[in-house]
């Protein structure tokens, strides 16, 4: 178990968790790279983009396990509705498909496909909002994101 930094209050409720009478829960804030990550990029290379890349935002291979990545006592369901090309606002529905209440943490990414070339590295995807939502079992909830142009910009070497 990873419990990070627990302080004071964290063994109480880490063990409440590990005996099910709390449904904690969480997300990685990091990357979990696999053992062979320390043959393919340099410790001493701090270069995001370089080789196989660092962070869920340049890594070109396949993590233990990726940024954002968690466990819950119960079962989420998302189902999220594109806008039309000039919109900009996202809706998604999350349903608690689980005996137990818990919460979820919706996670929006920005992937620049296709932007033509140009001389910096790009992001694979970008983390440019995300929304929490507590549900008891059964229930559900719709949860909008509004994205600016300004959380999809770039930025170029100048």
């Amino acid at each position: 178990v990873e419990a990070f930094n627990p302080a004071t209050s964290g063994p109480r409720a880490l063990a409440a968790s590990l005996f099910g009478q709390e449904n904690r829960w969480g997300k990685l804030p990091i990357t979990m790279y696999p053992h062979s990550f320390v043959t393919e990029k340099a410790m001493a290379d701090y270069d995001m983009s370089s080789g196989v890349g660092r962070t869920y935002r340049y890594y070109k291979g396949t993590p233990l396990f990726p940024f954002g990545w968690g466990l819950s006592l119960t079962e989420f369901d998302l189902s999220c509705r594109r806008p039309e090309a000039a919109e900009t606002k996202y809706s998604c529905i999350v349903r608690n498909m689980g005996d137990v209440a818990g919460d979820e943490v919706v996670l929006v990414y920005h992937a620049a496909d296709s932007i033509g070339a140009v001389r910096h590295p790009v992001p694979r995807r970008s983390l440019v909002d995300f929304a929490r939502v507590s549900l008891a079992a059964g229930e559900e909830s719709l949860l909008a994101f509004d994205i600016s142009p300004e959380q999809l910009k770039l930025v170029d070497e100048k």
